[in-house]
């Protein structure tokens, strides 16, 4: 009834990691603490917001702890080559999708062609889980392959029984000693 009073929360670009010349860019969030829209406001301008920070095209609420920066739309633009101008710095821009915007590691990219046009896109860093693998901790690569006619004909004296006698539920199918059984057959 009295929602107008409450303001909208203010909408932020939520940053996950900011490298050299590079920002790994989740989207836009909205900043949802139990403040009031100003003083929401004013702490997104200085860095200092800790809270919740709810996605618009999924629903989601995380917590601001898992985010490098949140910055107020208009602190941030981004162009059409998905470079960023913030802080008086032209940064070149990272999607990070959905799925690694609870990673807690190092993000990396790689190039994508999603949509026609050719960006960047982060991924999680598996660098180091790699250089600590060894090879001998990998599986062997060598299966035996085994056919089955040994197993053609086999089958339970039961089920050989009722093959006999019309059983629908007996002779090939029952292999290896199990056989199968309806309700009648008890």
């Amino acid at each position: 009834m009295l929602s107008f009073f409450k303001g909208k929360p203010p909408e932020c670009w939520v940053i996950k990691q900011i490298d050299d010349d590079l920002l790994h860019l989740c989207g836009r969030g909205l900043a949802t603490a139990r403040e009031r829209p100003k003083a929401r406001q004013a702490k997104l301008r200085s860095g200092r917001y800790e809270g919740p920070v709810s996605f618009n095209n999924s629903g989601l609420v995380l917590n601001s702890r898992l985010f490098a920066a949140l910055v107020p739309l208009e602190a941030l633009r981004i162009d059409d080559q998905d470079r960023a101008q913030w802080r008086d710095r032209l940064w070149q821009v990272s999607w990070v999708p959905q799925r690694c915007w609870t990673y807690e590691g190092r993000l990396t990219t790689q190039a994508s062609a999603a949509g026609g046009r050719i960006g960047l896109i982060s991924v999680e860093d598996v660098a180091g889980i790699r250089a600590k693998a060894t090879p001998q901790a990998a599986a062997p690569r060598h299966s035996q392959l085994y056919g089955l006619e040994p197993l053609e004909g086999i089958t339970t004296e039961k089920g050989a029984q009722q093959g006999q006698a019309g059983n629908r539920w007996s002779g090939p199918a029952a292999v290896g000693g199990r056989e199968r059984r309806d309700r009648n057959d008890r």
